[in-house]
């Protein structure tokens, strides 16, 4: 905890952190008695949004009113690590994000990005919403000092790419965009391919110019992007199934009253649960559009992927490999 209010202050001042505050405690005119600012880096219509924004609305209701959160979109309270770094001093009492965000505060938070944890949507749901999901979420916020509510389903990371590739043995060499993060850097490098970290903004632009021949991400986010305009092929590899979490500072979530934290978590778990199934709905939605337009939309085997990575998180994160084999088991179609 004393290194990231360290480092808030170091970034952004003393001063301007002292007089935030966490948390407006004081009832007024509208009955409120606390007052959230909810950060947000993206819009409405995307996943972590809609997930604030809907949980916004349940813990209000579930709370009488006690409980009001003030969406701010479009990081305008910080980037992610200012606002996680000096959310112990009142930058913003929540804030939805993936678990992955946390991994500069512990390194559990890389679970997230394992590849082929999960086989589908249903397997997701079980693991998240179970004692075991609950052990990882719980491990991960102690060790970064968050708490961690709700899990919303965000929909499989896909490849889009400029040429056709079906099998593991397609992907010797592939030159594709990934985060630089360094999970996603070893997914593909055991693949064989060649991962090139670049910014999103940049990434359309590279593979217009065949820079690089493709880029992962969920198929949605994908369409958010144009991808579609520069790939003809999308590759169902479902690799990574991520997660979006609500993230409250842990010391201040539990010195709220009993009643507060109940609805706050009731809150969390039915706006993740309803957002997960609208994405869903939207994932389905978005490979009709990409039909419709013609791309070749291509079911790969996954169970031959996942074979293929059978040994990666005992080899490269033994720390992983408990959990990992855990999941395993909870999938239903096994």
């Amino acid at each position: 905890m004393k290194y990231r209010i360290l480092a808030f202050l170091l970034t952004l001042g003393l001063s301007a952190a002292v007089l935030a505050g966490c948390g407006s405690q004081n009832s007024d005119d509208d009955g409120a008695v606390y007052k959230w600012k909810m950060a947000l880096n993206s819009s409405a219509g995307d996943n972590a949004y809609d997930t604030g924004a809907l949980f916004a609305e349940k813990v209000e209701e579930l709370t009488n009113g006690k409980v009001k959160v003030t969406l701010y979109g479009g990081a305008s309270l910080g980037s992610t690590s200012e606002v996680l770094e000096g959310m112990s001093v009142g930058v913003a009492d929540v804030m939805v994000e993936s678990i992955g965000t946390l991994s500069p505060f512990t390194p559990l938070a890389n679970i997230e990005a394992m590849p082929y944890m999960f086989s589908s949507y249903d397997h997701f749901m079980d693991v998240w919403y179970s004692d075991l999901g609950e052990e990882i979420k719980t491990a991960v916020g102690d060790d970064a000092d968050f708490k961690l509510l709700g899990a919303a389903y965000r929909g499989p990371r896909i490849v889009t790419a400029t040429k056709e590739m079906r099998t593991v043995e397609d992907f010797k060499g592939f030159k594709l965009r990934a985060p630089n993060l360094e999970m996603y850097i070893k997914t593909w490098n055991w693949m064989g391919a060649a991962p090139t970290p670049l910014a999103m903004n940049e990434t359309y632009t590279a593979m217009q110019q065949r820079t690089v021949e493709g880029q992962e991400n969920p198929m949605v986010d994908s369409l958010n992007y144009a991808f579609d305009e520069v790939c003809d092929y999308w590759i169902k590899t479902n690799h990574v199934y991520g997660c979006n979490v609500i993230i409250m500072d842990k010391s201040y979530f539990e010195e709220l009253p009993p009643d507060i934290q109940s609805a706050v978590e009731e809150a969390a778990e039915a706006a993740s649960r309803e957002i997960s199934a609208a994405q869903a709905q939207k994932d389905a939605a978005a490979e009709e559009q990409l039909i419709a337009e013609g791309k070749t939309v291509i079911e790969v085997d996954n169970a031959a992927f996942a074979d293929y990575f059978r040994d990666f998180a005992s080899e490269n994160y033994p720390e992983f490999a408990d959990w990992v084999r855990q999941i395993s088991e909870m999938d239903p179609a096994k």
